[in-house]
């Protein structure tokens, strides 16, 4: 298995749905992990970083609006990409509102999840990229490698003054 592969999550309590998603998906160079309801999900999401979530709605207990509502209200920064047998507008709007980064109605074309899940997933990485940044006044602080510079400069910093120059950018306009 390659490891630098995307890595989805997908949920779904229909096990015939589930699978044909999973394959489509494997076979589609994705490393895939699924869960048939939104507390399996919640587990696995404490303890893997997903470059996607395939979330159905329509669930028993937690229903997927209700897990995307959740995790969106605590900054959570993955996108998740709605399949429902729900395809009329308002529903479609509905789940944007809650914050869902695309919806997609159920049947559909596997081609056409694809495309959405490859979008959604470039502009995550871009996304990604662009937080590892931190710009302020002359400063730009890579909270990746902890590097501060200015004006090209690179300053070496102790240990402790690039934990807490890491913890200030990552909590940016958060009083600490």
């Amino acid at each position: 298995m390659k490891l630098n592969l995307p890595h989805i999550l997908i949920v779904d309590d229909d096990k015939r749905i589930l699978e044909l998603v999973n394959d489509y998906l494997i076979k589609n160079n994705f490393r895939v992990s699924t869960a048939v309801n939104a507390l399996k999900a919640r587990e696995k999401i404490e303890d893997i970083e997903f470059d996607l979530i395939i979330l159905d709605i329509m669930m028993p207990g937690e229903s997927g609006l209700k897990l995307t509502n959740s995790l969106k209200k605590n900054n959570f920064k993955t996108p998740i990409l709605l399949l429902s047998a729900l395809g009329n507008t308002d529903d479609k709007i509905k789940g944007l509102e809650i914050g869902a980064s695309d919806y997609l109605a159920k049947p559909f074309e596997p081609k056409e999840l694809l495309l959405r899940m490859k979008n959604l997933i470039q502009k995550n990485k871009y996304s990604k990229q662009k937080r590892e940044i931190v710009k302020f006044g002359p400063y730009i602080f890579n909270l990746k490698k902890e590097i501060l510079k200015k004006n090209g400069k690179i300053f070496t910093l102790t240990s402790s003054e690039a934990k807490l120059l890491y913890i200030l950018a990552k909590n940016e306009g958060k009083p600490i």
